[in-house]
């Protein structure tokens, strides 16, 4: 078996693969988030005792055999930052808020060509360096999610591109222009790359033998379309996880369109973003449910139960998703949420049916402005953790008016094992990797007794959207 660690923004998931694709397990841990006033971060140290504590469960609930294991892969969010020392322990864990704000601009616009997720770490590189200049004088090693992990696992410093610099190497021009020392930056390799041997720290950490094969692994992103077999134009990937995000691998990049990052083989991956409408409905259930973290999955299962028992348009509430501003169809940093036609005959089950509803035309805007750019798609297929929420993949089928196929909750983690396959050999390519280890168990298709009404809701939520836009207020 391949056993992949996949870091979200929300969740860590440690999974176990058969080389066919077949999933024999999976465990998820929750992501403790910090906040102290403006500032947000996560704990690194955390993440990598998720995996452990995440791995050592996995074997044991479902039965699993440690030397079964043939290799380890990764898959992981970009954008983080995890500044590393020369001990090798963490110095600066990976923030979210926006106090490199000022600088990243500044960096985009001396250098308009650098990628976004490489421009992000430059850009907290360079604002620790202003403000703090001890602990950049210190850090050893800048690396992104999935790559802290890796180095945990392996002791090295390595990326893929398009976690990193969407190319084979860093811009040395622009790190010399920045006066940064190219080597604290992660060494960018292949996903289906053999990054080293599992190193015996690790092997202890987790309870299994040492110098297991670590594959480089990939971005979420690429995972996921992998994971789904959508790696051509004809196929897109639907990701619901902390955002709904539409993506289609292309040959070439159509003019105009929204470039994530590259794709393996020169491709490139074109997408739409409805930001943070997975991460809405946790925000729900935080404050308006309070249950305790552990048992989310049934607080999902049965607020998604209670929902469905309500006729679509939530008895007239409707809910714009913008919690961390918009990015698709239009970019507003600026915009925010809202709830709008609450009365005192509405309950908590109606604003949550509302969550949903208004995530999902948020992400009906980014699929109309992706299949502008690409075209109609043959399949579309579903990947993250919303796809265990059938009210809301049914909604979203309703709304797109089109069949979703689905595999299971774990895409991006047969993404990062079918790379890791390949690196063992068991496949020549992604192409025969994905034809092998794909499985789709099922299908969604639109319900035609609500397809009418919800077009109908989706034209009244886009006027709302639309009469909002003059309140965006400056975010901090």
């Amino acid at each position: 078996m391949i056993v992949t660690f996949d870091l979200g923004t929300t969740r860590l998931k440690v999974a176990a693969f058969h080389p066919n694709g077949n999933l024999l397990g999976q465990v998820s841990l929750r992501n403790t988030e910090h906040q102290a006033g403006d500032q947000r971060w996560q704990s690194a140290d955390e993440w990598w005792t998720n995996c452990s504590k995440g791995f050592r469960q996995l074997m044991a609930e479902f039965g699993l055999r440690v030397e079964n294991i043939i290799g380890f892969s990764l898959s992981g969010r970009a954008g983080a930052c995890v500044f590393v020392g020369k001990d090798g322990n963490v110095l600066i864990h990976p923030w979210s808020d926006n106090r490199h704000a000022s600088g990243l601009s500044d960096l985009q616009r001396e250098a308009p060509t650098t990628p976004h997720y490489a421009a992000t770490m430059l850009a907290k590189f360079l604002q620790v360096r202003h403000s703090q200049p001890e602990i950049a004088a210190k850090t050893q090693h800048l690396f992104y999610a999935k790559d802290f992990l890796l180095f945990r696992l392996t002791g090295k410093s390595i990326t893929d591109p398009a976690s990193g610099p969407d190319a084979p190497s860093w811009d040395s021009a622009l790190l010399s222009q920045l006066d940064i020392d190219p080597e604290i930056l992660p060494e960018c390799q292949s996903p289906t790359t053999i990054a080293g041997p599992l190193i015996q720290t690790a092997a202890t950490a987790l309870g299994c033998p040492a110098g297991i094969p670590v594959a480089v692994g990939a971005h979420d992103g690429v995972c996921a379309n992998t994971g789904a077999g959508a790696v051509d134009s004809a196929n897109l990937a639907i990701t619901l996880g902390t955002h709904a995000v539409v993506r289609a691998v292309m040959n070439s990049h159509p003019a105009g369109s929204l470039r994530f990052y590259g794709y393996p083989g020169d491709k490139h991956v074109i997408g739409g973003n409805a930001l943070m409408a997975g991460r809405a409905l946790d925000w729900f259930l935080d404050n308006w449910q309070q249950d305790d973290v552990s048992a989310r999955p049934q607080t999902f299962a049965d607020m998604n139960a209670r929902a469905s028992n309500i006729s679509p348009g939530s008895d007239g509430i409707s809910f714009l998703p913008y919690l961390g501003g918009q990015l698709s169809p239009r970019r507003r940093p600026r915009a925010t949420a809202l709830f709008h036609g609450l009365s005192f005959r509405h309950t908590t089950d109606h604003m949550y049916r509302a969550v949903l509803e208004g995530t999902a035309f948020g992400l009906a805007c980014a699929f109309a402005q992706v299949i502008g750019w690409v075209g109609a798609p043959q399949t579309i297929s579903l990947t993250g953790s919303g796809i265990l929420g059938t009210v809301w993949t049914q909604m979203i089928a309703d709304i797109l008016q089109h069949e979703l196929l689905v595999t299971d909750a774990s895409s991006e983690g047969r993404g990062a094992a079918i790379f890791c396959a390949i690196a063992l050999g068991y496949h020549a390519s992604i192409s025969d990797a994905t034809s092998a280890m794909v499985n789709i168990s099922g299908c969604i298709s639109p319900d035609p007794s609500r397809t009418a009404a919800y077009a109908e809701l989706f034209a009244q939520w886009t006027e709302l959207e639309h009469l909002a836009s003059p309140m965006d207020r400056v975010r901090t």
